[in-house]
């Protein structure tokens, strides 16, 4: 059951790092060239757009060493985030094998008192057969 728990950590952590994370670190990705269409105007002949389209809330990174400097920023957010899921994989992993040896020892003692319980099931057949063989004689 715990490894369950610990799998499923693993794969929501995976999802949540790659759907927030990841697009923003890739090169060519650069969410403020996406335009709608509803914002592009039809270009009539050669001539093209006088005025660039801003979208708002999307920033152009003006240089890029800006760029650069984002770039690292969400890089260290990601090595930050990734230390802390490592130790709590770690955790996971230690309390994994501290409730496998606790469960060995569990299913010894379950074992011993299952034995005793048929033990003493059979003894008390036995004095009930003598109750009744003593009431009925």
């Amino acid at each position: 059951m715990l490894i369950f728990f610990v799998l499923l950590i693993l794969v929501f952590s995976t999802i949540v790092l790659v759907s927030l994370f990841a697009p923003q670190t890739l090169p060519w990705y650069r969410p403020h060239l996406i335009l709608h269409k509803s914002e592009i105007e039809p270009i009539k002949g050669e001539s093209q757009m006088s005025q660039p389209v801003v979208i708002e809330g999307l920033a152009e990174p003006e240089s890029e060493s800006d760029f650069n400097v984002s770039l690292e920023e969400n890089v260290l957010r990601l090595e930050t985030i990734l230390n802390e899921k490592n130790k709590t994989i770690e955790r996971l992993q230690r309390e994994l094998v501290a409730e496998r040896s606790h469960r060995g020892e569990f299913e010894k003692v379950k074992s011993i008192l299952d034995e005793e319980i048929k033990s003493l099931r059979i003894q008390n057949k036995e004095l009930k057969s003598r109750v009744q063989g003593e009431v009925g004689a």
